[in-house]
C-alpha cells in the first residue's frame, strides 16, 4: 500500500466524494506507461449495489431476530495478496462507538459475522495482474499502487450506493451507520444516510 498515493485521495473518500478520489487515481495512473493494471481505469463494482443492499438485509433479519442492530462494518478481502477470490465479508454490533480513526478498537466487539460473503466479480484480469505481481516478489510498481488505490475507492463506492438504495427502498438496516475498508487498511469511511 502506497500511503502518498493514499493520502491524495482519502480526503474526498471520507467526504463520499467518490467520483473525484477516483478521477484523481485514474488520472495519475493514466499518467504511468501502460501495465495491465490499467485494465481498472473505468471499472466499477456499482453494478453490485442492489444484490449487495439485499445481501446486507437479508444478514439484518437473521441478527435482529436475536438483538437490537446498531450499526455494521464491511471489510473488502486483502485483494492485492488473495488474488482468486474478491469478497466483502460483513459484521454487525449491538453499539456503534463511531467514527475516530485513533479509536476505531470497539470493531473488534462485534456481535455477529455474516455466514455468507458477498463475492465480487468482473475483475478477473486485475486479478491476473496482482497475482502475477505476488508471484514476481518484486515491489509492486505504481500502476499496482495506483490499481490498488482505485479498486478500494471502488468498493467505498459499492458500499454507499448499496447503503443509498437501502435507503430508497425502505429497508430496515438503512437507518443504521455503517463503515468499510479493505482488510488490514487504516483507513475506514463512514456512510450515514
Amino acid at each position: 500500500m502506497n500511503t502518498a498515493f493514499a493520502k491524495k485521495i482519502n480526503k474526498h473518500l471520507t467526504k463520499l466524494d467518490f467520483s473525484k478520489a477516483i478521477i484523481i487515481a485514474e488520472t495519475n495512473l493514466q499518467k504511468l506507461p501502460a501495465t495491465p493494471f490499467h485494465e481498472v481505469i473505468g471499472k466499477s463494482f456499482i453494478d453490485h449495489a442492489p444484490d449487495v443492499a439485499k445481501w446486507v438485509q437479508d444478514f439484518f433479519d437473521r441478527a435482529a431476530k436475536k438483538f437490537k442492530v446498531k450499526c455494521f462494518y464491511f471489510e473488502m478481502n486483502e485483494f492485492d495478496i488473495n488474488t482468486d477470490r474478491w469478497y466483502i465479508d460483513a459484521f454487525v454490533y449491538t453499539r456503534d462507538g463511531g467514527l475516530d480513526l485513533e479509536d476505531m478498537e470497539w470493531l473488534c466487539d462485534m456481535e455477529a459475522t455474516s455466514k455468507e460473503i458477498f463475492i465480487l466479480e468482473g475483475f478477473n484480469k486485475l486479478q491476473k495482474a496482482f497475482k502475477k505481481s505476488l508471484k514476481s516478489n518484486k515491489k509492486k510498481s505504481d500502476a499496482g499502487d495506483w490499481c490498488e488505490q482505485i479498486i478500494i475507492a471502488r468498493f467505498m463506492e459499492l458500499m454507499h450506493a448499496a447503503h443509498v438504495i437501502a435507503k430508497q427502498k425502505k429497508l430496515k438496516w438503512a437507518k443504521c451507520p455503517i463503515y468499510f475498508t479493505e482488510h488490514e487498511y487504516d483507513f475506514i469511511v463512514q456512510s450515514k444516510v
